[in-house]
């Protein structure tokens, strides 16, 4: 059994960094400066809610959200702050996935809208939290796999790299895809594989990790990527040209703690404005799921 990790990933990753979603665990200086950020961020917020409260007006709640679920968000905003009379949603847009779950557990953010179960689960174990998923799953991204150097799964040679997500969650999605395709063999035990749990490797492919929403640049510099079909879409790609595809687990509402206006919220995130938009607009690098 051989498996292979390009020795030079971590500077190719950093090169190709612009800074978006990461799965990583973040270092304890910085989480707890984003943490001290939150603390305060959540008793102002809480002091403004008491005083809208007071004077009649509708409740905040903030709401973070990533650059490729924000379109959804806002649609799932509108069908709720037309029809709520006591709660009025806002979107707060980040550009990592970890700051957002940091955000909601020190309470400067009332939830979030930009991960499925597994990443979250990830997150609670990582940092000792215990954020909730609430209601339905409401869609799921489609990933491919895209190459400049290949028009096909047949066409892959000995030796070739292979960029993946650097986050737990979406690396074992790639892998599976890759294992769909007959690339590799993997460790069928495993639930969340990672290169160490190849098998098999008859192609002897090289990985190259890094985060996720950065994936579309390692088209041009690697052989292949797994990259999410939205992500190529946003960065101005052809993402219907991946030579294979895979479906990632349901984006779903995370909070905190239940809430009064959950129900309400989740409700507008399952509803037939949402995805008849999910349907036509979104040009199927998303799927709904309810």
């Amino acid at each position: 059994m051989k498996k292979f990790c390009l020795l030079g990933s971590l500077a190719l990753a950093m090169l190709l960094s612009v800074g978006c979603s990461s799965g990583s665990k973040e270092s304890s200086s910085a989480q707890s400066s984003v943490s001290e950020a939150a603390q305060s961020d959540a008793v102002s917020s809480g002091a403004a809610s008491e005083g809208a409260k007071a004077a009649g007006e509708k409740q905040k709640v903030v709401i973070g959200t990533s650059a490729i679920c924000k379109d959804v968000l806002e649609v799932a905003m509108d069908v709720f702050n037309k029809s709520n009379t006591e709660y009025e949603v806002e979107m707060k847009v980040f550009d990592d996935a970890v700051t957002p779950d940091i955000a909601t557990w020190e309470g400067s953010i009332d939830g979030t809208f930009h991960q499925y179960k597994s990443y979250m689960d990830n997150f609670n174990e990582s940092n000792n939290a215990k954020l909730i998923t609430y209601g339905k799953e409401v869609f799921a991204f489609q990933i491919g796999l895209y190459s400049n150097k290949v028009k096909s799964v047949s066409e892959v040679t000995d030796g070739m790299t292979v960029a993946l997500s650097n986050d737990v969650s979406n690396r074992a999605i790639a892998l599976k895809l890759l294992a769909k395709e007959g690339l590799i063999t993997l460790d069928e035990s495993v639930a969340e594989p990672s290169t160490i749990d190849i098998k098999e490797n008859p192609k002897n492919l090289k990985f190259v990790e890094m985060e996720r929403l950065n994936l579309a640049n390692a088209v041009d510099d690697t052989d292949m990527a797994v990259v999410m079909s939205d992500v190529m879409r946003e960065t101005g790609r052809d993402a219907a040209s991946a030579i294979a595809y895979a479906q990632e687990e349901g984006i779903q509402l995370v909070i905190k703690e239940e809430k009064p206006w959950a129900k309400d919220l989740e409700a507008a995130l399952t509803s037939k404005e949402v995805k008849e938009y999910i349907e036509t607009k979104t040009e199927k690098t998303k799927v709904p799921l309810f």
